[in-house]
Parts: structure tokens; sequence; C-alpha cells
């Protein structure tokens, strides 16, 4: 359970939404016997200078085989959303094939159970620090529901017109889970490798934060270039207050002829403003709805993020490393889901444009250590792949298209992941990469897991999680619990030495509250590999698979 003390500032501290904000965000948006993982208690290593020379001398045993790692990072899906039927996972609980529990429903005063949804578009929910807060319960994990309906905000991608799934009037579609009949390759790719069923979100949190902490191990807000000016700040943002009376006359006009001539806080989830909200949108142009959220994304620096970062202990060590951004558009349009409605003008991202899925280039290390060029194109990594020439540490981020972010087409995202995949199995680099595949954010989908307490901001809610790898075990669930901390962990275990993001030994202090790589309760990735057994062959996958067989629950 968790502590009420450190998740009590949770919901005081979560984003505020304005009244107008949120008028307008109405509108808005089975497989074989696995094995299993004993716990590992995780490494002590001591900082050392360790280069990638020295690293190539050991790599004839154990993680040193790795020469590669790429991370793959897709966007908001809890675990049971995807994996909550996966014979031999910690699933969701059920009994003689039915489902044990439930989600209460404001709306029918009645209680939502899980049910397979074969949707490829879906909804989900508001995924912010206060409704983390809410889905979590203290411990209950039954506010899913209530904050798709509660909430002014779905927590969809801005797209115009509206997707359905992401409006307030369609029915809430968090309790829906997915198997192999919508997702085939992630579940044929678990049952080849390695699933883990305890993989957390590194801060209970959304996208930004969640990014940080990939990269960093925190996520904090600074006022100056200086280290020490940095405090801690898993919410990474805040709403923008525009009232009623400044939104366009039509529009004003337009609700009061479907009877809504005033929003309170209290009515902004009231049915009759979500359908006169609905009704109204053709009223706001593009521009309008972007001004109704505020700052608006064109342009937007997300920050001064001037602790200390993974890129620059692997700068240090003389490890390359690359951040592949693809071409798009990213799907918060301020940065921030409870700011995004239907309409609000999508804001471009590239490898130099920092998103919320590409925050390295407002890292203050990564322009002093001149290595702004390793944030690049997705183009290159292809190059790079086919060469046999991939970095050692490598992180790949989508467009929303790609990215099985609501409302992205899951059929759509999965060819995607299918296709890098591929692309490294093709490599020569295969025989020695080790690819971990997850999803950043729990995204308000259903999942039943208490997430355990590592300190103040963590950690969030489980998402699914996968390792791709030739040494890969087979068939394995690792039942470790995990977060991306411990892909840094094994990035510094495997070519760093064993050095920290810590203050105390890195050269370059910060103020962040732990050395989220030495948490006690942190398991070890190394377990999910047999570095014993030789290097395994690809399994290449078709990018458009047929649909799999039906799960069965429990």
């Amino acid at each position: 359970m968790r502590s009420p003390g450190l998740r009590g500032r949770a919901t005081a501290i979560g984003i505020t939404l304005a009244l107008g904000l949120t008028a307008t965000s109405l509108a808005g948006c089975t497989g074989p016997s696995s094995q299993t993982s004993q716990p590992s208690q995780p490494s002590q290593g001591q900082a050392s200078q360790t280069s990638q020379a020295g690293h190539a001398t050991e790599a004839t045993s154990g993680i040193g085989k790795i020469r590669h790692v790429v991370i793959i990072m897709q966007e908001n899906r809890s675990f049971d959303s995807f994996f909550g039927t996966y014979p031999g996972a910690d699933g969701i609980p059920a009994r003689n094939g039915q489902f044990t529990v439930c989600a209460p429903d404001p709306r029918s005063h009645g209680c939502d159970k899980p049910y397979h949804d074969p949707n490829l578009v879906n909804g989900g929910a508001g995924h912010n620090l206060s409704e983390a807060a809410a889905d979590i319960d203290g411990g209950k994990m039954d506010g899913f529901v209530r904050t798709a309906e509660d909430q002014s905000s779905r927590g969809c991608s801005a797209t115009n017109p509206p997707t359905p799934a992401c409006l307030l009037s369609s029915p809430p579609d968090v309790m829906g889970y997915h198997d192999a009949r919508e997702i085939p390759n992630y579940w044929t790719y678990a049952q080849d490798f390695v699933l883990q069923d305890h993989m957390f979100e590194p801060v209970d949190s959304w996208s930004l934060p969640s990014h940080l902490y990939l990269v960093s191990g925190w996520s904090a807000r600074c006022a100056s270039r200086n280290p020490d000016s940095c405090v801690n700040d898993p919410a990474q943002g805040s709403g923008s207050k525009l009232r009623l009376k400044n939104l366009p006359a039509a529009f004003r006009s337009c609700l009061a002829a479907h009877g809504v001539t005033k929003v309170t806080r209290a009515s902004l989830t009231d049915l009759k403003v979500i359908a006169a909200g609905e009704a109204c949108l053709g009223y706001l142009t593009p521009a309008e709805r972007q001004q109704l959220l505020g700052a608006g994304g064109e342009n937007l620096d997300l920050g001064l993020y001037s602790w200390t970062d993974l890129t620059y202990l692997l700068h240090q060590h003389g490890v390359s490393w690359a951040y592949y951004v693809q071409s798009g558009i990213q799907p918060d349009c301020d940065d921030n889901p409870d700011e995004t409605a239907a309409g609000c003008a999508p804001v471009a991202q590239g490898a130099r444009t920092p998103s919320i899925w590409n925050p390295l280039p407002d890292f203050t290390d990564v322009k002093q250590d001149g290595q702004l060029g390793d944030v690049k194109n997705l183009s290159a990594f292809y190059t790079a792949a086919g060469q046999g020439a991939l970095p050692a540490v490598s992180w790949i981020a989508p467009t929303q298209a790609n990215s099985d972010h609501p409302p992205a087409n899951l059929a759509t995202g999965q060819a995607y992941v299918t296709n890098l995949i591929n692309t490294i199995m093709k490599s020569p680099d295969w025989d020695s990469t080790a690819i971990f595949l997850a999803w950043d954010d729990w995204g308000g989908f259903y999942d039943h897991v208490v997430p355990p307490n590592v300190d103040q901001n963590g950690y969030g809610l489980r998402v699914p999680a996968l390792v791709i790898s030739p040494y890969a075990r087979q068939g394995f669930i690792d039942h470790q619990t995990l977060s991306f901390d411990a892909y840094n962990k094994f990035i510094e275990d495997d070519f760093l030495g064993g050095a920290r993001l810590d203050p105390a030994t890195d050269g370059r202090p910060d103020p962040r509250p732990d050395v989220r790589e030495n948490a006690s309760i942190l398991g070890n990735l190394a377990a999910d590999f047999d570095f014993s057994q030789p290097p395994r062959p690809a399994v290449l996958l078709p990018t458009h698979p047929k649909p799999g067989s039906a799960s069965t629950p429990g």
C-alpha cells in the first residue's frame, strides 16, 4: 500500500484546469507456458572510467556480450490493457474464466468489469499526476472509470474533427483489454523472448516526466543553468485559465442555444454541457481552440533542464549514443494532456525540435558537451542498422500516428515497432543487441497492481515491457519490480563499469532526491538473459499480421 504522506501532495499539486479550457475539452478528446523469474539483488558497482575499448575486451562473456542497447518507447498503455490475460503473467484477477474486479461507474451507478475490446482506436483517460492518484485511489485501484467520466478531458491526442472515442459523451473504454487478436506481434515477442509483468512507470505522472526519468532518473524544474537551482517537479506543467466569457461570441451563442449559459466547475462533466460543447465545436477555428488551451505548443520551450542526464556519463566514458526522433507531430498540444482538446493546432516534432517525447535538446549538459547532433532523425537509425554501425545506446521516439497513444490506431503502431525490430534483427549488430520495448505511461487504462513506493515521485502505474535479444531467455516472464531506472542501471553496468547518476560520484552534482538505480526494490535486467547460450536467430514478423487466438481470463 502507498504511504498517504508521500502521495498526499499528488492531488494537491495536480494540474489545475480552467473553466473555459474544460468546456472545450469536453469535445476533446494465448501462448505457451512461460518460465518465471526469481528476484535478484541490484548491483552496487562503483564508478569507473570504463571506455568502449575496455568494454570490448569483456565482450566475450556475460553482460559484455551486449554492445548495443536500443530502447523503443511507445505511449500510453497499461500492462493489463495489453497483457492482462497473458498466460502466466500477473494479469487481471479472475476465477473460473470470470473477472473478479471492477471499477465504479458514476454515470451508471454500477461497477464496470474488464472486457475484451476489439477496437484498434481507443480513447483512454486523463493521465497526469492527480489523475494517477485518483486511479490508484489509495491502493483500491478502482478510480479509472471515474476519472474518464468526471474529468474534463480523456487525455486523447488532438484531432480535428475529434475522434469519437475521445469525446466525453462516448462510453469510456479504460476497462477494455487487448490480446493476440489485436496485437499479435506483441504477444509473439512475449512468447519468443521476455515479458516483464512488473515494469512500472518511473514517475506517477504523464509523458514528459516519464521521458525525463528515462534519460536522467529525475523530473525537475530549474531556475538557471546551475544544477543546484533544480527542484523536484513530477508534474511538469500547470493549466492556463481562460473563462467562458473570453470564448468567441459565436461559440457562446451556440452553447446558449443548447441551453448552456453558464459553466461552473460542478457542471463541467454534466452530460448537457458535454453535448453542447461537442455540438458547438464548429464555431471554433483551430487557432481559437489552441488559444483556449493556453500557451499553445508551437515553438514552445519545454524548460531548462540543468540537472545531469545519462548522456553526460556516456560522453565522459566515450560511449556512443543517439536519440532518434521520427518526423511528425506530438500528441499534447501544449505539452500537457489536460490542456489538450480536439482541434488544437498540431505541433511539429523533429530531431532538433524539443518535444515531450524528445527532451534531451533542453538538457544543458547535452549542449555543453556539444552533443545536440546525437539527437537525430529516425532515418539515421535505419542507415546505422543497415551498416552495422548502431551506437552503443539508442532511444527511439515515435510520431503520434505510430505511438499507440490514443487515438492512434494500434495496428499502425504495431507495424512501426515490428519494422524497427525487423530492421535490428537484419542488421549485422543483431548478435550483440538488446532491445527494450516499453510504453511510457498507463494512458488512463485499467491496471490492478498497486505501484510500490520508492520515493516521493514514484513508482507510477504498470506499463507493458518486453526484452528482445539473441541472448534473451525464451518465453520468460520476469516478475521482478522494475522501472525505466532499470534501463539506466543496465546501461551503466554494461558500458560504464557500474557508474551511476549519483551526485556524490558523477562529477556534476545536482540535488536529486535519490539515486534511482540503487533503489533496493529495483530488479536487475541481467536476469532476463542467458549469456551461456549461442545467439538466437532473428524472429522476423510481418508488419501486418493476421489476428491471433483469443485469450482466456484467469
